[in-house]
Parts: C-alpha cells; structure tokens; sequence
C-alpha cells in the first residue's frame, strides 16, 4: 500500500498551479539572475527539508517531527503535522522539484516550487487510522505546489498545496 496514497489521500488539496520553471507565461525561456539563484537554492533547500523530516517521521510513525517547525510555517507547518499521523511507512518518495516562480521585490520574498512526486516507494507498514474512512489506495505521480518564503535571512514553506494522484508527469 502506497503510503503517499494514503497518508495524502486523507488531505484536502488546494488549487494552484503555474508556469514552466525558466519559462515565461508565452513559453519564453528565462536565466536566473545570479542575485535570485541563491535564493532557489535556499527555498529548494526548505522543501527538501521539509520532506525529509515527513519521511523521517514517518519511519518513526511518529506524530510530530522537530525539523518540521525549522522548514515549514503556516498552513505548511500545519499540512505537515497532520500528515504524521501515527502512521509508519518506509522507503520514500522520488522527489524532482522545481522552481517555477522567483518574486525576491515581493514583501516577503516568495519562490514558488513544483514538484512531480512519485510515492509508490513509501510504503505504510502499520496504519492508524481510527475513526477515519479508509482513503483511496493510489500510487502514481501528485503534483505538490510550496510557496517558500523568506524572513530575516531565513527561508521557510509557508503553503503546501498536494494534489491527486496523476496531477503530472516526468
């Protein structure tokens, strides 16, 4: 049983998606500019932070994980704690993130990552789910959407959209 299937599947999903990274909305191809690639670095540095202390946690079946406050805020901080649930899973999932939106004039500083996600290695070995219905078991690719942000030098999640299964493909 895939647990990205079914430890997401029990989430709700919020809309959002946008254009190719390095690609203007007419399909134009962009460069970074060398002030925003450090920047990239550090938000994609967040995310894969992020999910590395779900999957860690999820080895664990823990409930909590205290990296999870040091990469994600918000309604990110919140997604990520409620998806450690107890449950305990192995492997992990293929990651391939991209940034798709750099904004370093907005007030804070956004980067925005698109991620094709494939789950069907992290695997759910003991499942507890009490009370709640049984989600759908799906594997496959999600499409997973992080707004990073950035204050006082750091940079953290602050939205973590995931959608369903089939949402992209690599």
């Amino acid at each position: 049983m895939a647990a990205f299937g079914l430890i997401l599947g029990v989430l709700p999903a919020a809309a959002g998606c946008s254009a190719d990274a390095g690609e203007t909305a007419e399909g134009e191809s962009v460069a970074p500019s060398p002030s925003s690639a450090g920047a990239e670095e550090r938000a994609l540095d967040a995310y894969e932070g992020l999910m590395g202390a779900i999957v860690e946690g999820s080895h664990e079946g823990a409930t909590g994980h205290p990296d999870i406050a040091w990469y994600a805020k918000g309604q990110a901080r919140e997604l990520a704690e409620d998806m450690l649930n107890g449950t305990r899973a192995t492997g992990e999932p293929d990651l391939a993130p991209e940034v798709t939106e750099v904004d370093l004039e907005d007030d804070p500083p956004t980067i925005v990552i698109e991620d094709c996600a494939d789950g069907s290695e992290w695997l759910i070995v003991e499942e507890d789910l009490e009370g709640l219905e049984e989600p759908p078991q799906e594997e496959g690719l999600r499409l997973q959407t992080a707004t990073v942000t950035e204050e006082s030098g750091g940079w953290q999640v602050e939205k973590l959209w995931i959608g369903d299964t089939g949402g992209c493909d690599r």
